[in-house]
C-alpha cells in the first residue's frame, strides 16, 4: 500500500510539469512564428507604403515636367515632392540612347558598333545599292569631321560623346540616305532601400521607370512621344529628348518635403523625311523602353548583324538587339532637344 501510494504521488507531480513545458514550447513556437513572419511583413506593407506615397509624388512630379517641356522656351512650374524615406539625386547620362533613321525606301542599313566612346564602326547597305558612304559626323563642341567608309567600315574620327550626331550619303553622289543621334539620358532618380529590397524609380524624357523588389524595370509614366497617324501609318512622329541642369541648389535630397523649380532653357530640333526609326539602348531601362515602344507605337524587334563573308572586321563587331519603325510613305520624324533646369529647396 505504500509502494502504491508513492507511486501515485509522483504522477500526480509529473503531469503540472508536463504541462507547463507545453505551454512554454507554444508559447515560444508562436513568439518565433510571429518574428520569422509576421514582423517581416509588417516591415514589408510598411516600406511598399513608403514606395507607394514617393511614387504618387513623383507621378505629380513628373506631370509637372511634361507641361514645362512641351510649352516652349522659357516656360517654367513650380510644384512640390514628399518623400519620407530614400534618396533622390540627379545622374548624368545613366542610360544610352540611340536612333538611326533612313531618308529613302530604295536602300536598308545595317549599323553596329555606335555608341559613347567608339572610334569604329561598320555600315553596310543590306540592299547593295550603295557601297560606301560619306559621313558627316557632328561633335557637341562644334567640331564636324567628314569620313569615308571603307570596305564597310568606317574609321579616323575622334571617340564619339554623348550629342554626337552623323549624317551618310552615298560616295556616288550628295543624296543624304541616313543618320543618327547618340544621347546619354539624364535622370532625376529615386532609391528606397528597404528589407523588401530596392525600390528605384527614374525620371527621364517625360516619364518614368520603376523596379520594384524581385522585378525588372517598366514604364510607370510614358515617355512623352506625339504623332499624327493616318490609317496605320504616320505622318509625323515626334520624340523629346531631354537633359537635366542642377548648377543651383541641392543635388541629392534625403526624405523631406521640398518646393522645386522647373524650368525650360530650350535646345535644338532636328527634323528629317524618313521611312525608317531604329532605336538602341544600353542600360538597366533598356528592356522597359522596348516594351513601351513595342507595345504602343508599333516598333518591332530586329537583330542587327554583318557576316563573316561580307567583311570580317564588320563581323567581328557581333550583333545589336534593337527596335525598328519602318513604313512605305516617307513621314516627318523629329528629335526635340530640351534642357530642363531643375532647383530644390526645402518647404
Amino acid at each position: 500500500m505504500q509502494r502504491q501510494l508513492s507511486l501515485s504521488d509522483s504522477e500526480d507531480a509529473i503531469s503540472p510539469i508536463i504541462g507547463t513545458v507545453l505551454i512554454l514550447a507554444i508559447m515560444v513556437s508562436i513568439t518565433g512564428t510571429m518574428l520569422a513572419w509576421g514582423i517581416p511583413q509588417i516591415q514589408e506593407s510598411e516600406a511598399y507604403a513608403i514606395y507607394t506615397s514617393a511614387q504618387n509624388n513623383f507621378l505629380n512630379f513628373d506631370a509637372d515636367l511634361d507641361q514645362v517641356i512641351v510649352q516652349g522656351e522659357g516656360s517654367s512650374r513650380s510644384s512640390t515632392v514628399s518623400f519620407s524615406a530614400g534618396t533622390f539625386v540627379h545622374r548624368e547620362n545613366l542610360d544610352e540612347i540611340r536612333y538611326y533613321y533612313e531618308t529613302t525606301s530604295w536602300s536598308s542599313f545595317e549599323i553596329l558598333g555606335v555608341k559613347n566612346g567608339a572610334t569604329t564602326f561598320a555600315i553596310i547597305d543590306n540592299k547593295e545599292v550603295i557601297d560606301d558612304f560619306d559621313i558627316t559626323i557632328s561633335y557637341p563642341n562644334g567640331t564636324t569631321l567628314e569620313v569615308e567608309s571603307s570596305a564597310f567600315i568606317a574609321s579616323g574620327f575622334p571617340a564619339l560623346v554623348y550629342g554626337t550626331s552623323a549624317t551618310y550619303t552615298s560616295t556616288a553622289n550628295d543624296t543624304v540616305v541616313g543618320g543618327f543621334f547618340i544621347y546619354g539620358v539624364d535622370s532625376l532618380s529615386y532609391k528606397y532601400s528597404s528589407v523588401s529590397g530596392v525600390y528605384k524609380m527614374r525620371l527621364f524624357n517625360g516619364g518614368i521607370v520603376t523596379r520594384e523588389p524581385g522585378g525588372i524595370f517598366f514604364v510607370s509614366s510614358k515617355p512623352i512621344i506625339r504623332s499624327i497617324s493616318t490609317d496605320d501609318s504616320y505622318e509625323s512622329l515626334v520624340l523629346y529628348q531631354t537633359d537635366y541642369n542642377m548648377t543651383t541648389g541641392a543635388k541629392s535630397l534625403t526624405g523631406g518635403n521640398y518646393n522645386f523649380e522647373a524650368r525650360n532653357q530650350g535646345g535644338k530640333d532636328s527634323s528629317f523625311e524618313v521611312f525608317n526609326v531604329r532605336m538602341g539602348f544600353s542600360g538597366d531601362s533598356s528592356m522597359a523602353l522596348k516594351n513601351y515602344y513595342s507595345t504602343y507605337w508599333s516598333f518591332g524587334p530586329e537583330t542587327y548583324t554583318i557576316s563573316s563573308t561580307q567583311s570580317t572586321a564588320a563581323a567581328n563587331m557581333g550583333f545589336e538587339e534593337d527596335i525598328f519603325y519602318n513604313q512605305d510613305t516617307a513621314f516627318d520624324f523629329r528629335i526635340l532637344e530640351r534642357t530642363i533646369h531643375v532647383t530644390f529647396n526645402l518647404r
